[in-house]
């Protein structure tokens, strides 16, 4: 591939992400209020109910022509919505450039491995932003996404980087050897454990929570949320996204507490999906980190603790 065409590619995979993003505040809007479809009709002012033209929502450059307010009736305009297509343009322009210069000559695994992750990322933006107003998961972006996560792996054992489950269960670390030797096969047992682990492991918790403290610690939206994420990110991903976030959610509660002295109700879900586009995206960086940390306990004790 010529690096003029490489560079048209990139390009256009960020401005597919800016009108992608556009699409997702629809359902941002729509999904939590059952109030219509999210294909039908079409975009509309909220406040004055007037209908919006092409011209007038065009991603990013609509809302700064317009001052981040309505034409006709000149309420503002929630920056949110620009927020979330520029969001979701960065990731996919990240995506994009994974695919096309991680390697000399992009293949046909980096095109599915782009696809796999602009879907993944971009039902994690809608349910984010859900979670964050109205405190629910919709099933129409967690169980859709568990299925589709499941076909893929089926359909593309490149999905899971192996040709047969004992690579993705880690022999050699007390886990149980398990060998499919159908390469398909094989991937879908692993975006099914992973769906497993990801959505029994906050089950666990919550039901251990609500025993402990006598109330509901987890909704059963996070157990489908997680079941998501695991059939792409496989058990170790999904449950380095669990530990990812719970240290993500104890800094920002601490810090909350700190500054309201209250801690109130915090959503989990934004925090998972911090986790789980670092082990998207980063999870040799997670690695790195976790090693590192490890390696400074181990020696803060023996410092501590002389043998």
């Amino acid at each position: 591939m010529a690096e003029n065409q490489r560079l048209i590619l990139w390009i256009f995979s960020g401005l597919l992400g800016l009108n992608i993003g556009s699409f997702l505040n629809v359902c941002i809007f729509r999904l939590p209020r059952n109030c219509m479809s999210i294909v039908k009709p079409r975009s509309r002012c909220p406040k004055c109910l007037h209908w919006i033209a092409w011209y007038d929502n065009l991603p990013v450059i609509s809302w700064c022509v317009l001052g981040g307010k309505c034409r006709h009736c000149k309420n503002p305009i929630s920056i949110r919505y620009t927020l979330v297509e520029l969001l979701t343009g960065a990731f996919f322009l990240y995506a994009g450039w994974r695919a096309l210069y991680r390697t000399a000559t992009p293949t046909q695994t980096d095109a599915i491995w782009f696809f796999v992750e602009v879907s993944l990322v971009s039902a994690l933006i809608v349910c984010t932003f859900i979670d964050l107003e109205f405190q629910i998961l919709p099933d129409e972006i967690t169980l859709w996404g568990t299925l589709v996560g499941l076909v893929a792996s089926a359909a593309l054992p490149a999905l899971h980087g192996w040709t047969n489950v004992v690579y993705r269960l880690y022999p050699g670390q007390g886990l149980p050897r398990v060998e499919i030797g159908e390469p398909h096969l094989a991937s879908l047992a692993a975006s099914v454990f992973g769906a497993a682990a990801g959505g029994g492991s906050i089950w666990l918790v919550g039901f251990l929570g609500e025993k402990l403290f006598r109330k509901p610690a987890m909704g059963f939206g996070d157990v489908k949320y997680m079941a998501m994420i695991g059939s792409v990110l496989g058990w170790r991903g999904v449950l380095m996204t669990f530990v990812l976030a719970c240290l993500a959610g104890s800094v920002f509660g601490l810090g909350k507490y700190a500054v309201k002295r209250e801690m109130g109700y915090v959503p989990f879900g934004p925090f998972l999906a911090l986790g789980a586009i670092a082990m998207l995206f980063w999870p040799g960086l997670v690695d790195a980190g976790l090693d590192a940390y490890l390696r400074g306990t181990h020696s803060l004790l023996d410092r501590l603790f002389p043998r």
